[in-house]
């Protein structure tokens, strides 16, 4: 199998573990890739590495300058973990990424080949996601079901499994 890196807006408040992503696992398994493989060959990442806040009962999304801060760290993390395929998860990872402004229902369910967030001079598979989280409902809406499902067979097919 091959090695990806998976990377959000920023880190939940409260994680038990590096892998403790419930909806983006889910997702996994139903591809047939089990808990033992996502720790041994993912990594979990954000633009930013630690949880921004919240506000009205909402995470905060992080600012420019708050990711512009974190972007030295980030792409150190993108060279010592060496994945072979970027998995950028929502719409401002998913933007920061591919460096341009892109609609979901665009990319989702594609593979693109791009030097991700501009961080090693050369390109990678990318293949994105949407964001797993509860307060999105993109994810549950039936044509969007099935951009999901078939961002998760490429994903498959490109970590060889």
């Amino acid at each position: 199998m091959k090695r990806a890196i998976f990377i959000g807006q920023a880190m939940p408040r409260f994680k038990k573990d590096p892998h403790d992503w419930p909806t983006l696992n889910t997702w996994l398994y139903s591809i047939g890739i089990c808990h033992e493989e996502i720790v041994r060959n993912f990594f979990y990442s954000a633009l930013v590495d630690y949880f921004p806040g919240s506000k009205n009962g909402s995470h905060l999304v992080p600012t420019a300058e708050e990711i512009t801060k974190e972007r030295i760290r980030l792409i150190k993390t993108i060279e010592n973990f060496s994945p072979d395929i970027v998995v950028p998860i929502g719409k401002l990872s998913i933007s920061h990424c591919l460096s341009q402004q892109i609609g979901l229902a665009e990319v989702i369910g594609k593979k693109f080949v791009a030097d991700p967030y501009g961080a090693l001079g050369y390109g990678l598979n990318i293949i994105p996601l949407p964001h797993p989280s509860g307060a999105s409902t993109w994810h549950r809406k039936p044509k969007n079901k099935i951009l999901l499902n078939r961002a998760l067979d490429v994903l498959k097919s490109n970590l060889n499994l």
